[in-house]
């Protein structure tokens, strides 16, 4: 039995660093996607992701100091945690739509402002190059990489086309990210419950 527990414990501890390391790894995702995203996503996720990092580390302490009050407080925040994330995943699963690209180039064209999105996403034009042409417009160097005004730098696919499958898998990154989440914080709710439990028992055995 002390053997399992030691496996569980340790097993505890590794798993609380991973999903520490992987709240920290969603944080740094969201800061370079930030601008994809509403603000208020931003900030709530900010904050998700800290807490977790938080409760990660309170799990790692708990477990090392064989605390049956810390352990027991990890396990409810971990589960606390989890339910609500649950819940707003399959929420954004169902409900969410996923920004629209046409409106972002939409106000890019209008705004004369489509150089930053043409080099960023390696696309041209709302459709194609052809919109420029179509204007009786030189093609801007932005439509080519590298900024090398040769045919064969020139980005074949329209800026909607390519903003749209970005946020496409935007979305597809941020459900699967949630989602492992989500489990490495139920999986450390039950090791933190079987801990606790263990914890109290070889309290009480040492009291005789």
């Amino acid at each position: 039995m002390g053997c399992a527990i030691k496996t569980v414990k340790i097993s505890s501890i590794v798993l609380n660093a991973i999903l520490a390391l992987l709240a920290v790894g969603a944080i740094g995702w969201i800061a370079v996607n930030s601008d994809t995203e509403s603000e208020e996503f931003v900030i709530a996720a900010y904050v998700a992701c800290a807490i977790i990092v938080l409760f990660a580390f309170l799990g790692i302490f708990a477990a090392i100091r064989e605390s049956v009050c810390l352990t027991a407080t990890s396990a409810v925040f971990l589960l606390v945690l989890a339910i609500p994330q649950i819940v707003s995943t399959c929420m954004f699963l169902h409900q969410f739509e996923v920004q629209s690209a046409q409106q972002t180039v939409e106000l890019a064209w209008q705004a004369n402002n489509m150089d930053g999105l043409q080099q960023k996403y390696e696309c041209c034009g709302k459709t194609s190059a052809q919109d420029y042409v179509h204007l009786r417009q030189s093609i801007p160097p932005s439509c080519y990489a590298d900024l090398q005004q040769k045919p064969e730098h020139l980005f074949v696919e329209g800026c909607i086309e390519k903003l749209q499958s970005h946020y496409e898998s935007d979305k597809r990154r941020f459900i699967i990210v949630s989602w492992v989440l989500v489990a490495f914080e139920l999986l450390c709710f039950v090791l933190a419950v079987f801990l606790a439990i263990s914890f109290r028992n070889k309290q009480r055995r040492m009291q005789f």
